[in-house]
């Protein structure tokens, strides 16, 4: 019978053992306080499931207190709804009581109230507006300090609206190249987005406000006239002193609270630096030069940018010839080269005005002493020039285009010892003259060229060595003779076009297919400059292979009596007028050319 009870009463403690009740421990019940007073309301059944565990609500009671004798003894039970009365920490107390028993279990649960970001809206983040369509691109990025304050534990996002804000969804995914909302192709302006500040170690959050805006830049006029000054002394350098406001007014257009300042380049008006200190007084360096005006906005800072140029105007310069003749039975124009935009023109005819001839060229149909006023719009001065005219009979007795008395190379007046090509034919019966199998007619017919004076046909000089191309064997200077350009061999060089350019080859330096034929002869001039005699030392030995001609500046060949010994040739230059001449050195198919000066 004892052994029957003590059965009894091991399987009584083995049963109240294994389904007593156990009041878990739960987490730290932590919530954010929206007034940072360090109190905040708790709803206490929030944390009932974790006491339970996996215990039935059913069954247990869960009163919360705050002592622990206060929960040992189930008395002054917490309303559920508790706010905690020890700032930011407060400990309390559970207990769980069985329904059935009475029996009952304790444990301690942490009141936690989190600081939560306070932020209040940050002074609005303005751009100025690049093209006045209201819109412009933000980095939003920038205000992220200025809204937390520098606190470096609180992170930064931005919304479009309130509610995606509090709900922190769509949240504006590059905040450093935000661009306004569009309406109607301009920018919302200015507009309102929402902030989230979260502490990255409580995950409290705190809301506020940013606004954009887009300021307007500045409106100066941007046809601003240019300004014009007349060269006082007309010493030609081109230079005065400026006052750039003259026209500020229309700069300004009419915008209070604008400045000015002036620039000499693009880059420093835009940058705002370098500024002309005295835009009253300044002295331009090139005629015309461009001044920038910056015009900004004093309270926004916002600027333009316009320009306008400055000039000097000084006496036109006529590079008209003294004398010009032409052949009876043609027409001269004498061209002016300037624009009736800034000047007036008058031509006169032997002291009388010619009625009705008020242009910047005149066509001449006769004989006669012409002048032409020239007279500057901008009031700077008259300059008067006088031409002599001849009408000349025009022989050409080759029908080369070259008058006989222009192919009087040497100038002696005899037309029977100028034979440039030395074939026995004299220029002016010959109509290749420097035979390289290119007509003269089609060597002083090329579009391009410059009037030479008292010539009546074109001066031409492709390879600008100052020797006509009619005269010159090899025209673009290349080191191949022009006959020797004729690649497709059909004894004309003209129709030679290799690169399919539409250029000749023979005038087209860079078109040098026979390389192997290409060399130079190295010579030195000296003394040079020289008075009465240069020597010239050769690079080769054969030197009685060589020819030597001498051309002056209008490429006509003069006559320059040589003597040679050995490796060296004297010129004698005594009779030469002073001046630039040329040395040509011809051995072959191989030529060079160097400059001589005649003291």
């Amino acid at each position: 019978m004892k052994q029957k009870l003590l059965n009894l009463f091991l399987f009584l403690i083995i049963s109240i053992t294994s389904f007593a009740q156990v009041a878990n421990q739960p987490n730290d019940y932590v919530v954010c306080d929206d007034d940072n007073d360090g109190f905040a309301l708790f709803d206490l059944t929030y944390v009932d499931v974790q006491v339970l565990g996996s215990q039935s609500a059913e069954d247990y009671t869960i009163t919360y207190h705050e002592t622990q004798s206060d929960a040992i003894n189930g008395i002054n039970a917490l309303y559920y709804l508790y706010v905690n009365n020890t700032d930011w920490l407060q400990i309390i107390y559970v207990r769980l009581e069985d329904n059935n028993t009475g029996s009952y279990d304790t444990t301690e649960l942490s009141l936690v109230v989190n600081p939560t970001p306070i932020v209040t809206a940050s002074t609005s983040l303005e751009l100025c507006d690049d093209d006045a369509d209201e819109i412009a691109v933000f980095d939003l990025t920038i205000k992220d300090a200025e809204i937390t304050n520098g606190n470096t534990d609180w992170s930064v996002t931005y919304y479009e609206t309130n509610a995606d804000a509090q709900a922190q969804t769509n949240v504006i995914t590059n905040p450093t190249a935000y661009t306004n909302n569009s309406v109607n192709g301009y920018g919302a302006n200015p507009q309102t987005l929402f902030v989230v500040v979260t502490d990255i170690n409580t995950g409290c959050l705190g809301f506020t406000t940013l606004t954009i805006r887009v300021l307007p830049n500045p409106t100066p006029s941007n046809t601003i006239p240019d300004l014009v000054l007349c060269d006082e002394i007309n010493t030609g350098d081109e230079v005065e002193v400026f006052d750039l406001t003259v026209n500020e007014l229309l700069i300004f257009n009419g915008e209070p609270g604008t400045s000015i300042t002036y620039h000499v380049s693009e880059s420093d008006a835009f940058s705002g630096s370098n500024s002309i200190s005295d835009p009253t007084q300044f002295s331009n360096t090139v005629s015309p030069q461009t001044i920038y005006a910056r015009v900004t906005n004093n309270t926004t800072g916002c600027f333009a940018v316009v320009d306008f140029d400055i000039y000097v105007d000084s006496l036109p310069d006529l590079n008209f010839e003294s004398s010009y003749s032409f052949c009876v039975g043609d027409t001269l124009v004498i061209d002016s080269e300037l624009s009736t935009l800034d000047y007036s023109f008058q031509w006169a005819l032997n002291g009388n005005p010619i009625p009705d001839e008020t242009q910047a060229s005149l066509t001449v149909t006769q004989s006669g002493f012409y002048e032409v006023s020239v007279i500057s719009l901008l009031g700077c001065g008259t300059t008067i020039i006088l031409i002599n005219v001849e009408e000349i009979v025009c022989t050409d007795s080759d029908d080369d285009g070259v008058i006989d008395s222009d192919e009087d190379i040497n100038g002696n007046g005899d037309l029977e010892d100028d034979d440039t090509d030395d074939d026995g034919i004299p220029n002016y019966l010959d109509s290749d003259d420097d035979g390289d199998n290119v007509e003269t007619i089609d060597e002083i017919t090329l579009i391009s060229g410059r009037s030479s004076n008292n010539t009546i046909h074109q001066f031409i000089d492709t390879d600008e060595d100052s020797i006509e191309n009619y005269l010159d064997d090899d025209d673009d200077g290349d080191g191949i003779l022009t006959i020797d350009e004729d690649y497709n061999n059909n004894g004309d060089p003209t129709d030679d076009d290799t690169n399919s350019n539409t250029i000749p080859d023979y005038l087209e330096s860079s078109v040098a297919l026979n390389v192997n034929q290409f060399s130079t002869i190295e010579f030195k001039l000296f003394p040079n400059p020289t008075k009465d005699e240069v020597s010239i030392q050769f690079n080769i030995s054969q030197v009685e292979t060589i020819k030597i001609k001498v051309y002056d500046v209008q490429g006509k060949r003069v006559n320059v009596s040589h003597n040679t010994d050995e490796n060296r040739t004297i010129l004698n230059t005594s009779h030469l007028s002073s001046g630039l001449y040329f040395v040509e050195l011809q051995n072959g198919a191989i030529k060079s050319i160097q400059k001589l000066i005649k003291e």
